[in-house]
C-alpha cells in the first residue's frame, strides 16, 4: 500500500512538471469565434503549440485548418476575405441561371414545396448553405486524401449532434469537411448536414467547449477557449433572431459549464458588444481576441512554467495549395426522379479527368443552377490505387412547388398572388406554372412549356391566359379625369428555340378578345369590344446579374405582331416592340446605364383604330405616371448610373428623353419629352422596394413606389 500511494504521488508531481500532450478545445460562438484566431496567435508567439485539437462549430472550422497545418496569421487572411454572410445566401445569381429559368420574371416572396400528396413541406432551416457547402469542400480540399483525423499534422476531432437521437458525436475520421460542416448547423438557420445515414446539428447543442474530447484524443493537459454569448437580458430579447440564439444558449450553457472545471487554462475574451451573426466584423473580432491574449500573458506563462511546458518555434506559413486531383470515376447519390445522365450533363465534367477544387466547386454550382436541387454538393473519396472518387451528393426539389406573393405599386396598388409550378409531370423536361392573382389586377395566367433538351434545342409553349386591370384616362393637361376596365382573355401557341444561358428565339400564333367598360370615353379608347388573331416572332438575350436591380449585363428583347384576316381579328395591323439596356461596370460599385426602348404600329389605318402604347410609369419613361401618356409610336432613351453603396441597397439617377407621335415612327410629328429621374432600391430577404422621383418638362413632380415582385413574370410569353 505505501508503493502504490508513493507511486501515485509521484504521478501527479509528474503532471506539475512536464505535459505528454496539450490539447486545444475551441468553442462554438458564430462570428465571435473569430477571438480564437487571436488568442491563437498569442500563443504561437509565447511557444505554445498543440499536440491535439477538438473543435465545436465555428471553433471546428478554425480547429481544422489549425489542425491542417495553417498559422495563426494564415487562418485571420482566410477569415477576413472570406463573405461568410454571402455563403449562406441561396439565391443563384439571375446571369448564371439557364436561359430556361430567364423566360420568366422572378416571382414570389415564399415558396413551399409541395409532397406527393399536394401537402406542402415547410422549409427545416433559414438557409439551405449550398454556397457554405462548396466552400468548405473547396478549403478543406487538400484533406481529402485523409479519412483518419489523427493523421493530420496536429490529431483533430469535432463534436456535431445526432437530430434523431439527441446525443453528441465526436467525428474522428471521415471527410474532414463533412464533419466540419455537421459541427457547424445552427438549428433553424442552417440546413442539417447528413452524414451517413444520420442527420446532425450544431455540436454546441451537446457540447459547445469539447474539453473531454480533446483529453480522449491523448491530451493531458487542456486550454479551453470559450468564446460563446452568455444569456441575453429581456431588453435584448426583441427578435425572433435573438429568441432563438437564447434558446440555443439556454442548452449550450448547461453543457459547457458542467464542464469547466476540466480545463486546465481557461481563456475567455469579453466580446459582449458582438454577436453571433456579425461575421462583416472578422478582424475587429480577432483583434479583440489577440488584445485578451495580451492581457492574460502572466497567466499563460505562467502555466507554460509550472506544467513544463517546452517552447516550440513559431509555426512557419504553410502555402496554399493549388494543386489538381485526378477524378477516376464518378457518383451520385440521392438521386430519384432526374437521371445519373441528367446530372452528369449538369455538371459538365469530363470523367476521368483532372480538376482543381475550384473547378469541381463550379462544376457542382453550374448543376445547382438548373434549380432542380435543394443541396448538391462534390466529395472526393480516395482510392487505394491512386486518384480519388468524385461523388455527388444531393437532394432533389419536390417536383410541385407553390410560391405566395404580397406586391404593392401606385398603379395596381395591392395584389396577392399564388404560382403553381410543377415540373416533369405531364412530360419529362416540362414545366407548368400557373398563376392566379387578386387585388388591383386580377389574372389567371398557365404557362406550359417542353423542352426538348437541358441547355439548348428546341420547345413548344401553350399559354392561355384572362386578366382584368384597371386602365386611367388623362386630359391634355395630364390629370387623371376617368377610369375603366379593361377585360381580356385569349391563348399563344409558340415553337421555339433556346442556347444555355442567353438567347431564346420563337413563333408563336395568339388570339386576344378585350372588353372595355365602365363608361369609357370614346376620344381615350376606340372600342369597347374587340377580339385580334396573328402570328408573331420574338426574340430575348439576358445576361443581367439580377433582374430587379442590375449593375452588370446586357438585355435586349425584341418582338413582331401582325394580325392579316379580317375573318379572324377586328383590325388588320402589324406592330414592333423592342427593348435594349445595357448596364457597364465603370467603378468597383458604379455601374452605367445605357437604354433604348420602342415601339411603333407599321400599319397606317391602325394608327387610329386599335389601343395606343402606354408609356409611362416606373418600367417606362418615369416623367409620367403609367397610363398618363399614350401613342403608337414612341422611343425611349435612357442614361444613367446606377450604385451599390451598401449591401443590397441601391441608387439610380439619370435622364430619359421621349419621343413619341400619333402619325409616324420616323417624321418631323413627333412631341419630344425628358426628365431627370432619381431612385433607391432595397432588398431585403424576401421583398425587394423601388422608391423614385422623376422631374418632367413641365417641372411636375411624379412619385413611384413598389415593393415586392409586382412585375409580369410572363413578359416572354405574351403575344
Amino acid at each position: 500500500m505505501k508503493h502504490l500511494i508513493l507511486f501515485l504521488i509521484f504521478c501527479s508531481m509528474s503532471k506539475l512538471t512536464f505535459a505528454t500532450g496539450i490539447g486545444y478545445a475551441l468553442s462554438g460562438g458564430g462570428a465571435r469565434g473569430f477571438a480564437h484566431i487571436g488568442i491563437l496567435k498569442v500563443l504561437e508567439e509565447e511557444g505554445l503549440a498543440p499536440d491535439y485539437i477538438s473543435g465545436t462549430s465555428i471553433g471546428a472550422v478554425i480547429g481544422a485548418f489549425y489542425a491542417m497545418g495553417y498559422n495563426a496569421a494564415q487562418i485571420e487572411s482566410l477569415a477576413i476575405e472570406i463573405d461568410w454572410e454571402g455563403l449562406l445566401q441561396n439565391k443563384i445569381p439571375r446571369r448564371d441561371l439557364y436561359v430556361g429559368q430567364k423566360r420568366w420574371a422572378p416571382y414570389g416572396n415564399t415558396v413551399l414545396e409541395l409532397d406527393e400528396k399536394w401537402n406542402p413541406k415547410f422549409p427545416t432551416s433559414l438557409y439551405k448553405a449550398n454556397n457554405l457547402n462548396l466552400k468548405l469542400f473547396e478549403l478543406y480540399a487538400p484533406s481529402s486524401h485523409v479519412r483518419d483525423f489523427s493523421q493530420l499534422e496536429i490529431p483533430f476531432s469535432c463534436v456535431a449532434t445526432d437530430l434523431q437521437r439527441g446525443q453528441g458525436k465526436e467525428f474522428v475520421s471521415g471527410s474532414l469537411w463533412q464533419a466540419v460542416r455537421a459541427s457547424l448547423s445552427v438549428p433553424s438557420l442552417i440546413l442539417p448536414f447528413k452524414v451517413g445515414e444520420r442527420m446532425y446539428i450544431d455540436g454546441g447543442i451537446a457540447q459547445n467547449l469539447p474539453i473531454s474530447e480533446a483529453r480522449a484524443l491523448g491530451a493531458d493537459l487542456v486550454v479551453g477557449i470559450k468564446v460563446n454569448s452568455s444569456l441575453r437580458e429581456e431588453e435584448n430579447l426583441d427578435s425572433i433572431i435573438d429568441i432563438l440564439d437564447q434558446t440555443i444558449n439556454i442548452g449550450i450553457s448547461r453543457n459547457l459549464n458542467a464542464n469547466l472545471d476540466d480545463c486546465d487554462l481557461l481563456l475567455e475574451p469579453e466580446l459582449n458588444p458582438y454577436s453571433s451573426q456579425d461575421f462583416k466584423h472578422a478582424a475587429e473580432i480577432i483583434a479583440i481576441g489577440e488584445h485578451y491574449a495580451r492581457t492574460k500573458l502572466t497567466e499563460i506563462q505562467e502555466f507554460m512554467r509550472l506544467q513544463g511546458v517546452t517552447r516550440t518555434p513559431q509555426r512557419a506559413s504553410k502555402a496554399f495549395p493549388t494543386k489538381k486531383y485526378r477524378v477516376k470515376q464518378l457518383e451520385v447519390s440521392g438521386n430519384k426522379r432526374i437521371s445519373f445522365a441528367k446530372i452528369r450533363e449538369y455538371l459538365g465534367l469530363k470523367i476521368p479527368g483532372i480538376y482543381s477544387a475550384k473547378e469541381i466547386s463550379a462544376a457542382a454550382r453550374k448543376a445547382l443552377n438548373s434549380q432542380y436541387f435543394n443541396v448538391l454538393y462534390p466529395e472526393m473519396i480516395p482510392e487505394a490505387e491512386g486518384g480519388y472518387t468524385l461523388k455527388i451528393i444531393l437532394q432533389e426539389k419536390q417536383a410541385k412547388s407553390l410560391t405566395l406573393n404580397i406586391a404593392y405599386n401606385d398603379e395596381e396598388k395591392l395584389t396577392a398572388g399564388v404560382v403553381l409550378n410543377i415540373d416533369n409531370i405531364l412530360l419529362k423536361n416540362s414545366r407548368i406554372l400557373a398563376q392566379a392573382i387578386l387585388g388591383g389586377k386580377n389574372e389567371l395566367n398557365i404557362d406550359y412549356v417542353k423542352n426538348f433538351g437541358d441547355l439548348w434545342g428546341i420547345y413548344y409553349r401553350l399559354f392561355p391566359y384572362i386578366n382584368e386591370k384597371t386602365m386611367y384616362a388623362y386630359d391634355e393637361n395630364h390629370f387623371q379625369v376617368n377610369s375603366s376596365k379593361s377585360l381580356e382573355w385569349g391563348a399563344t401557341a409558340g415553337l421555339g428555340v433556346f442556347s444555355v444561358h442567353n438567347i431564346i428565339a420563337e413563333t408563336y400564333l395568339y388570339y386576344s378578345n378585350t372588353s372595355i367598360y365602365r363608361g369609357i370615353s370614346e376620344s381615350y379608347m376606340p372600342a369597347k369590344y374587340y377580339s385580334v388573331a396573328g402570328f408573331g416572332a420574338k426574340a430575348y438575350y439576358e445576361s443581367l446579374d439580377d433582374f430587379m436591380f442590375p449593375k452588370k449585363g446586357l438585355l435586349m428583347t425584341g418582338r413582331f405582331n401582325f394580325a392579316r384576316e379580317e375573318e379572324v381579328s377586328d383590325y388588320i395591323y402589324s406592330n414592333f416592340r423592342g427593348r435594349a439596356e445595357a448596364f457597364i461596370p465603370i467603378k468597383d460599385f458604379i455601374s452605367l446605364i445605357a437604354g433604348l426602348n420602342i415601339g411603333t404600329y407599321l400599319d397606317s389605318q391602325a394608327e387610329q383604330q386599335f389601343d395606343h402604347y402606354t408609356i409611362g410609369g416606373i418600367d417606362g419613361f418615369k416623367g409620367y405616371s403609367r397610363y398618363e401618356l399614350s401613342a403608337p409610336h414612341y422611343r425611349i432613351m435612357q442614361l444613367g448610373l446606377v450604385s451599390e453603396p451598401w449591401d443590397d441597397v441601391f441608387l439610380q439617377a439619370g435622364v430619359q428623353g421621349l419621343s413619341y407621335s400619333e402619325k409616324e415612327f420616323i417624321g418631323d410629328s413627333f412631341n419630344d419629352q425628358f426628365c431627370y429621374y432619381a431612385g433607391l432600391g432595397i432588398r431585403p430577404y424576401r421583398l425587394p422596394m423601388r422608391f423614385y422621383v422623376a422631374l418632367n418638362r413641365r417641372n411636375k413632380v411624379n412619385t413611384m413606389f413598389s415593393i415586392g415582385y409586382d412585375g409580369d413574370i410572363f413578359h416572354f410569353s405574351r403575344k
